[in-house]
């Protein structure tokens, strides 16, 4: 059978123009310079596995811009069987080159980072804690980043898991292999009734309908190490929702009979996206705000979830494990 590609082409050209009947791959745009380049990625799919090449797409797409790959330039970018293929700029070819090196140097023993999500009844925690951070710039308001020195970033985390009023997401710390993403994720489903549907043929000619509301929180880490071991890049993204109620309402059946008891969701939601670079000797630290925290709770052997509306502050720890001991 034949392996399962992932491919991915990004350009304004299609490929029927590119590749179309009486044309040559010679026959390419080339006003802006472009060539076509294929980088191997095998020692990182080795380690990742199948199909961890659209991570290095992924990445270069982000890093370079989505618009650098649809605008007046044709260009191309697609991955799969342990390669990666590029048509574009030389500039272009030039930072991808970069990337790959990033994700396949040292693949065999890749670098590794512990993430931990905590939350907090409150911020007093950042009192304490505020000599040992550095702050860093983030683009979410209400978001705030630290960076933390290895050799004091184990008194800090001490400090948080110390505290009476701590919770951790129960999956307890996510291992991060460079260049490959770590999820930590916690929540349910919600079932309520939404509406009514029409049963002609059954008694009493209609049927509450049931829907289901997802709840829960979702934190994605997508680290990366710079090329000379000294700096961490990571793409961080969070998803958090929460239903604080479900408001009442009373529909009106055909029948005109008793009327049925509906619900309409009211959810908080959260989304955060953001981009940091932070020196590989420090841990860096992830200051959320007071948001929902609608997570499964560990209470002995039992998966119990917390009743009713929380907000905690929550705090996402990174600790970089580098390969090199650096």
């Amino acid at each position: 059978m034949e392996r399962s590609r992932q491919h991915l082409v990004l350009g304004v050209v299609a490929a029927a123009c590119l590749f179309g009947p009486g044309r040559a791959a010679a026959q390419l745009p080339t006003d802006a310079g472009q060539t076509w380049k294929t980088y191997d990625l095998s020692a990182f799919v080795k380690v990742a596995g199948e199909g961890s090449e659209r991570h290095v797409v992924e990445w270069i797409l982000q890093e370079t811009g989505y618009p650098a790959w649809h605008g007046t330039i044709p260009a191309s970018l697609s991955a799969g069987d342990g390669k990666l293929s590029c048509f574009h700029t030389p500039e272009m070819q030039a930072q991808v080159g970069e990337i790959v090196e990033r994700f396949v140097a040292e693949a065999d023993a890749p670098h590794r980072f512990t993430v931990r999500v905590f939350g907090m009844d409150g911020p007093g925690w950042r009192a304490k804690a505020r000599p040992a951070l550095q702050p860093i710039p983030t683009a979410t308001p209400g978001v705030q980043a630290w960076i933390v020195p290895r050799e004091t970033a184990a008194a800090v985390l001490a400090g948080l898991r110390g505290r009476s009023d701590v919770a951790e997401l129960p999956t307890g710390p996510a291992l991060a292999a460079n260049g490959l993403p770590a999820s930590l994720k916690g929540g349910r489903q919600q079932a309520y009734v939404e509406d009514y549907g029409l049963t002609p043929n059954a008694w009493p000619g209609w049927q509450p309908r049931q829907a289901t509301c997802d709840e829960g929180l979702a934190i994605d880490l997508h680290p990366l190490v710079s090329r000379d071991g000294l700096a961490v890049e990571a793409a961080f993204r969070c998803r958090i929702d929460q239903i604080e109620r479900m408001a009442p309402i009373s529909l009106p059946t055909p029948a005109g009979g008793q009327a049925l008891a509906a619900q309409v969701p009211q959810v908080a939601a959260v989304r955060i996206g953001e981009r940091f670079r932070w020196p590989a000797s420090h841990t860096l630290v992830i200051g959320l705000g007071l948001v929902p925290w609608p997570v499964p709770a560990q209470n002995d052997s039992v998966m119990a979830l917390m009743p009713g509306v929380e907000r905690r502050d929550v705090v996402v720890v990174v600790e970089p494990r580098l390969a090199s001991g650096r």
